[in-house]
């Protein structure tokens, strides 16, 4: 009897780990699956704020639920399920080409080496020429954090695109 009771404690020893082990690889799997549509939702979104890129400006927030459950007519308790997840917008000039202008708030795409090597190599009097000619582009960077940790971004997407002025020159 005492050999029967001890094979019942370590079947039910055995069987609450199996468990345990069960239920915590469910949740990494479910984590998983919302990860991936949050990144699908994200790539979505984003495409749609390139599109109306006039219509954005730089800093701008929104929610998940309502920014992209309302366009892609999702039902409430589909939005419900990502009235949790918020998205921000920044918009970035950048030089990718040329001088960057000092009066002007735009960023060397390559960094601080590559402006310091382009100012030794221009001669003086010719950086507002170069200035004028170089090429600029927008930065947008779209981020998607949860409400609760805004400081801990879970996806983020860039793309860099021409300002708008500039699209439908030949140049």
């Amino acid at each position: 009897m005492l050999e029967v009771l001890l094979a019942f404690a370590i079947l039910a020893t055995v069987t609450t780990l199996m468990t345990e082990i069960i239920s915590q690889n469910m949740e990494k799997a479910a984590d998983a699956i919302d990860k991936r549509e949050l990144r699908e939702i994200a790539d979505t979104l984003f495409g749609k704020i390139l599109f109306e890129q006039t219509e954005h400006r730089d800093g701008a927030e929104g929610s998940i639920s309502v920014d992209y459950g309302q366009w892609a007519n999702l039902p409430q308790e589909r939005r419900d399920r990502y009235s949790m997840y918020r998205w921000r917008l920044r918009k970035t000039e950048m030089v990718a080409a040329g001088q960057v202008d000092e009066a002007g708030d735009a960023e060397n795409l390559f960094g601080d080496q590559a402006e310091d090597e382009e100012e030794t190599s221009s001669t003086p009097g010719s950086t507002d020429e170069e200035a004028k000619q170089s090429i600029k582009l927008i930065r947008f960077t779209l981020s998607i954090y949860h409400q609760e940790q805004p400081g801990e971004m879970l996806v983020t997407l860039s793309r860099f695109l021409p300002p708008p002025e500039f699209e439908g020159s030949d140049n």
